[in-house]
């Protein structure tokens, strides 16, 4: 049987993912595992970048730029430390406290690299129900992590925001 030493929690930091963070620490608790939290943020494209760096005055997107990250950071310990005093009664999580990662780019392709540099055994997600001509046309990350990863992936069902 695979040992599960490390877990890859990924969000969207929706309304509906606690059932997601959930499973991720069920699952860290029955193998004593270390859960990684990851949430990635999707780059600006050039043209959009372009525009808003020509209406604002040099080096004021990178501050709102890294205000931003560190207001992240802070949600995802308020969430973690919220979710210990609610789910855990504040008990300390299974192989410590989940490391919070906020990392840029491409959602799917980071979640991939990210279990692969951590060498992490399951990556935990939630995944959303959407249309078949929605997930046709557009894809959700759930199904490129499913279809890309050659780690194994738990999704499990939330409800929609």
């Amino acid at each position: 049987m695979t040992e599960i030493n490390t877990i890859l929690y990924a969000t969207d930091l929706g309304k509906h993912t606690r059932p997601a963070f959930r499973m991720a620490v069920s699952l860290a608790k029955q193998n004593n595992a270390k859960v990684h939290f990851l949430y990635v943020i999707e780059p600006m494209n050039a043209n959009t970048a372009s525009l808003v760096n020509s209406y604002l005055p040099e080096g004021t997107i990178e501050d709102i730029y890294q205000r931003s990250v560190d207001d992240l950071h802070k949600k995802i310990k308020d969430r973690i430390d919220k979710f210990c005093l609610e789910e855990l009664d504040g008990k300390e999580f299974p192989g410590g406290k989940p490391v919070a990662n906020i990392i840029e780019g491409s959602p799917a392709t980071t979640i991939i690299n990210m279990a692969k540099d951590n060498n992490v055994d399951l990556i935990v997600m939630g995944s959303h129900a959407h249309s078949l001509l929605n997930n046709l046309f557009i894809g959700s990350v759930a199904d490129k992590v499913v279809n890309r990863s050659p780690t194994p992936v738990l999704l499990v069902p939330l409800k929609s925001d």
